[in-house]
């Protein structure tokens, strides 16, 4: 990224010179430490979107406030379900490995976004800074701080989440490495939904005035709380060689071209996770497993990843036409549970609490890539995993990418085909659980998952079409199995209870996507349309449409403030939306015996996006549609209302 250069006032004598202001930024192939580029978070197109929960196009179902739990209504966008499942709702805020982006530059820099809306008894506030620079043209170090704090519309859904990370990397001929280091706290309130939706479906029936803080809630007193710190290291060591090339015709450098690398990762998880409830809700949970008038659920898992592998470059000569990369690798888990004979009593420690149980797991796994990154034409990748040894023995994991670009009315057009077959061990908390409101053992089989994927970009018309299929087998997935009670009165109600469950039969999910972009003089149209098609919807619900369009101007103001005036809608059609379940901490199934569709609601937000040099703001008025009805993210799960939401990024060079 380059911007206008900035005199330095802080020196008389250099007023006159510029501080260089090239930021790059990538991520890197956590096995193989490939760098792959990125942009830098700078952008003030789609500002107004980035802080909410429901994603810039609206593609997730979430609880509504500010980094709670989320779900992708697009299929093909959610990801294999992690060893440490709880951090997966919540990917507005955990950062893995893979994601994260290390920095070069040439001076010092730091950008620091800040977010609000709501007011001072319902808003959110949610900042962060980072700050990264360079020792020299090959070593970056930097650290990142990213705090959230959202009171909620709601009553009892407070989030207050807190990340600490620091990094560091060093890009020489010879010896490169990546390092990470990321902790994280988070702390949610839990209110388990509304208890009547008629304040949201027809609010003419309540008698007394009221705010959205005032509807009742099914949970009070009631927590999820998450800790996390990660640690990841990627090196390598380069043999190779030094090639004279050319600059002019006067002038020549010494490249180092690598022939072959010896590579080593490792990575270390710790992460823990507590579900503490201090009032218990009559009637709200199904069953009860463990003692005590509260709820102090902990579960902890510790994961250690080694691999070492060895590569050979691609085009250090001409027949050198692609990279191969193999590997060994060791995975150890460790799982941490409330330990009980279920019917024969718990086992207690000397101060009366109960005892937790671990479980390890150890997978011995093997794997290597056929990579072509380099030409201008034809690029691919082919990668596989086995595991060879320990209780995942038989997963595997090949998927491939390949693209081909295309010289199209005077631009360059790409056909793009992605694939996978995946023998998947489900998550160990799929296989077991214990807690005091939810409880299982259960062995269950490897899921068998097969994607055929093709994208085709023109970027001369701004199209982007991507149409896709998956075939699954024994897939996996949390229900809601809680009891009818009260049935055949008008006080019937369906209790809670979170169950996990496998489908043995096959599975497939079709869909196609197209995003296209139109562009008459200052006026702009954005279009990202989504159509779905599940053979079991019952098992897996999915929308058959979601829509997002963005009408606006962009234009400048006194030729240097960049403006953005428009207005976006978010919509799907209507289906059996997942619910979410608080004492898991996870979205899961209806419950057969109630369900309701939500969607076929569209929220329209209007927005004003500037961006006037180091500086990016944005004033938007969210859900400017708001009207009786039908507004819901999840089941019981309101969308916020209508209100002013404002944020500001400032970047700094020197």
């Amino acid at each position: 990224m380059s911007m206008d250069s900035r005199p330095d006032s802080a020196s008389s004598r250099d007023k006159n010179k510029a501080v260089p202001n090239d930021v790059y930024a990538w991520t890197i192939d956590e096995k193989f430490g490939n760098i792959r580029p990125t942009y830098v978070d700078t952008l003030h197109h789609q500002f107004h979107n980035a802080d909410l929960p429901e994603g810039k196009y609206g593609h997730y179902n979430t609880l509504g406030n500010v980094g709670s739990p989320r779900m992708s209504r697009i299929f093909m966008e959610r990801p294999i379900m992690s060893d440490f499942c709880f951090t997966d709702p919540f990917d507005m805020f955990f950062v893995d490995a893979e994601q994260f982006r290390f920095y070069n530059t040439k001076s010092p820099f730091m950008y620091v976004n800040y977010n609000w809306n709501g007011s001072k008894t319902t808003g959110s506030d949610h900042v962060t800074a980072t700050y990264t620079n360079n020792a020299g043209k090959r070593i970056n170090f930097g650290a990142l701080f990213d705090y959230i704090y959202g009171q909620g519309y709601y009553d009892k859904q407070s989030t207050s989440f807190m990340n600490a990370s620091t990094w560091a990397s060093y890009l020489g001929d010879k010896y490169n490495f990546h390092f990470y280091y990321q902790h994280n706290f988070m702390k949610m309130g839990e209110n388990g939904g509304i208890s009547d939706i008629t304040y949201i479906t027809n609010p003419e029936a309540i008698k007394n005035a009221y705010t959205t803080s005032d509807i009742p809630t099914f949970l009070t007193d009631t927590w999820n709380r998450q800790e996390h710190d990660m640690v990841f290291f990627n090196h390598h060591y380069n043999i190779g060689f030094y090639r004279t090339e050319e600059i002019d015709s006067t002038k020549t450098r010494e490249v180092f071209v690598p022939v072959s690398k010896i590579f080593h990762t490792l990575k270390f998880n710790k992460m823990s996770r507590n579900y503490r409830s201090f009032r218990e809700t009559e009637n709200y949970h199904s069953y009860t497993y463990l003692p005590g008038d509260s709820t102090q659920d902990m579960t902890k898992h510790l994961y250690v990843k080694n691999l070492v592998g060895l590569s050979m470059c691609e085009g250090f000569n001409k027949w050198a036409v692609f990279g191969l990369n193999a590997y060994v690798g060791y995975e150890y888990n460790r799982f941490s549970l409330p330990d009980s004979t279920r019917f024969g009593g718990f086992y207690t420690n000397k101060s009366g609490r109960i005892e937790h149980k671990d479980y390890t797991e150890h997978n011995v796994l093997v794997g290597g890539q056929i990579i072509r990154s380099q030409g201008t034409t034809v690029h691919y990748d082919l990668n596989a995993e086995f595991v060879v040894a320990g209780e995942d023995m038989g997963q595997f994991d090949v998927n491939g990418h390949a693209e081909v670009n295309i010289p199209l009315l005077g631009d360059t057009a790409q056909v793009a085909l992605n694939g996978f077959v995946k023998r998947v061990a489900p998550s160990f908390y799929m296989g077991r659980y214990h807690s005091k409101h939810a409880w299982w053992d259960a062995d269950r089989d490897m899921e068998f998952r097969q994607r055929v994927e093709g994208v085709i970009t023109v970027p001369h018309t701004k199209t982007v079409l991507t149409v896709g299929v998956e075939n699954m087998k024994n897939y996996c997935y949390f229900a809601n199995t809680g009891i009818v009670l009260n049935a055949g009165t008008d006080k019937a109600i369906v209790t809670n209870n979170t169950s996990a469950k496998q489908c043995g039969e096959n599975i497939q999910v079709v869909s196609a996507n197209l995003r296209q972009d139109f562009q008459l003089g200052i006026l702009n149209w954005e279009n990202d349309v989504t159509y779905q098609k599940c053979t079991k919807d019952e098992i897996l619900p999915l929308p058959t449409l979601s829509l997002y369009t963005n009408l606006y101007l962009k234009f400048k103001i006194a030729k240097v403030l960049k403006t953005e005036l428009g207005a976006d809608m978010k919509y799907f059609t209507e289906y059996y939306a997942p619910d979410y379940s608080p004492v898991l901490g996870m979205f899961m199934n209806q419950n057969v015996a109630k369900r309701e569709k939500i969607g076929n609601y569209p929220i329209i937000s209007a927005y004003v996006n500037f961006d006037l040099k180091r500086t990016r703001f944005y004033v938007m008025y969210y859900h400017a549609n708001q009207d009786t009805g039908r507004y819901f993210w999840a089941p019981n799960y309101p969308m916020n209302p209508s209100g002013i939401h404002f944020g500001i990024s400032w970047n700094f060079y020197d």
